[in-house]
């Protein structure tokens, strides 16, 4: 999916530690809407009715339609299922497990054909993590993290990342210690090292980790309580590296809430009481009444989180070595490069699943990427895309500024397409088409090697 930069994007769906299988078969669609209106009965959060909301499913054959207050044309009444609607296939709207605008209403979407095997009681969870969505999103306008801060996040920063790990251990103690003080110790070592490590963070990024812990932890903590696995500590112990930071605000925040449970019952009530509040203002308001001292590791964990981190870091940046060098082997690349220092192409357009950030903030986009410059445009649409790969055709994006797109790019190279470019010179302007490219700008010069086609975009009086 593409995005407008500066818009928060939400990686819909999420992964939890306890699905049954059933051979690889889609479950049937209505025994997992009568097993999310059972979970729907469970009080879970104060003024929650998860059944007031609209639902679609898709289960492989149709969509189905639920509880929409204005059902579009393409929907039609399912024999045998009253206030039920019926689309033939995958509606478009049905991108993923998410939410999505169906006929002028924010609806949560479920396709059951994500992963078959799943049982009904996973999916429905699924399904009522979704809707939660829809719950919390007015009720908390502010949980809107600005998805362009994790791609500056500083993945590579070796002790953000060693406070990290030590600090997800701690809440996993803390949920898995048998009794309340234990878990308040635990609770107390993890907001020390989150204090010490945020403190280091820029005003961006520690609002990026805030604001997606309450949007996804909360949605996370709600899917999992439904199915009673939302104290499992599988996931937030799960290795993703230095570059999993946003998976990873969904198992912290999920995890606090848990621990909020034992240690400040009342938390949900003072989250909408004050929606300005962030987790770790409330487990400090919860440590804040107890004489609790912060639990310890022994320096042979110490030492072993050290070397784990250390060893993380060095494997990021040996993945970004490779993939710059795979890039670089792609054969002949097309290359737009700006004249003026001064200009910047600006980025309209990308898919935030499919984008490597590199050294010095470069950037590979294996599907999407839009830019455009007010002398022209590039346009970027990878026909042979598949996700996590770098397949087809690939660009390579050097900033301008110091984050990889706030401030435009002055250079993309675009590298993976399949025979050669077409070159057109029309007057003032050149076009260049490509498996998956297109570009087109005025005022342009053209360089040609066997490795490079070098597109110069010249300043406005020059190019007149």
């Amino acid at each position: 999916m593409g995005i407008r930069v500066g818009v928060v994007v939400l990686a819909a769906g999420f992964v939890m530690t306890a699905a049954a299988t059933q051979q690889g078969r889609v479950v049937d669609p209505f025994e997992v809407i009568a097993a999310f209106d059972r979970f729907a009965e469970m009080e879970l959060w104060p003024g929650f009715d998860a059944t007031e909301f609209p639902i679609a499913v898709y289960d492989g054959d149709r969509t189905l339609l639920l509880r929409h207050p204005n059902p579009p044309e393409e929907f039609l009444p399912f024999e045998g299922h009253q206030g039920v609607w019926a689309s033939s296939g995958k509606h478009p709207a049905m991108r993923w497990n998410s939410n999505a605008d169906i006929g002028g209403e924010r609806t949560a979407t479920l396709l059951l054909t994500i992963e078959p095997g799943r049982s009904v009681d996973f999916e429905a969870s699924i399904l009522f993590h979704e809707v939660f969505h829809l719950f919390s999103k007015p009720l908390h306008p502010t949980w809107r993290p600005n998805e362009v801060y994790r791609y500056s996040y500083p993945m590579d920063d070796l002790d953000n990342y060693r406070l990290l790990l030590l600090e997800e251990e701690a809440l996993a103690r803390a949920v898995e210690s048998e009794t309340e003080g234990a878990t308040a110790s635990w609770a107390a070592a993890a907001l020390a090292i989150r204090r010490e490590r945020s403190a280091k963070l820029s005003d961006e990024h520690r609002a990026f980790e805030t604001l997606l812990e309450l949007q996804e932890g909360t949605a996370v903590y709600m899917g999992r309580s439904t199915i009673g696995v939302a104290g499992d500590t599988i996931r937030l112990r799960e290795e993703r590296g230095p570059e999993g930071i946003r998976w990873r605000c969904y198992e912290t925040g999920a995890t606090v809430a848990v621990v909020l449970d034992r240690l400040l019952p009342s938390w949900k009530a003072d989250l909408d009481a004050d929606p300005e509040i962030t987790f770790a203002e409330l487990l400090g308001a919860a440590l804040a009444t107890r004489d609790v001292e912060p639990a310890i590791f022994n320096d042979e964990e110490l030492a072993a989180v050290a070397r784990r981190s250390k060893a993380a870091i060095a494997n990021l940046e040996a993945e970004r070595t490779a993939l710059y060098e795979n890039f670089s082997r792609r054969g002949k690349r097309v290359v737009i490069q700006l004249a003026d220092e001064g200009e910047q192409l600006e980025m309209v357009r990308f898919d935030p699943m499919a984008v490597e950030v590199l050294d010095r903030g470069e950037a590979l986009h294996a599907h999407f990427l839009t830019a455009v410059h007010p002398r022209g445009e590039l346009k970027l649409n990878n026909p042979n895309f598949v996700r996590r790969s770098l397949d087809g055709v690939v660009a390579l994006t050097t900033p301008t500024g110091e984050h990889p797109f706030l401030s435009g790019f002055h250079r993309v190279a675009i590298s993976g397409f399949s025979g050669d470019p077409v070159v057109l010179r029309e007057g003032n302007t050149v076009t260049v088409e490509a498996e998956g490219l297109s570009l087109s700008f005025d005022g342009a010069l053209i360089e040609s090697t066997d490795e490079e086609l070098v597109i110069t975009v010249l300043p406005a009086a020059a190019g007149e």
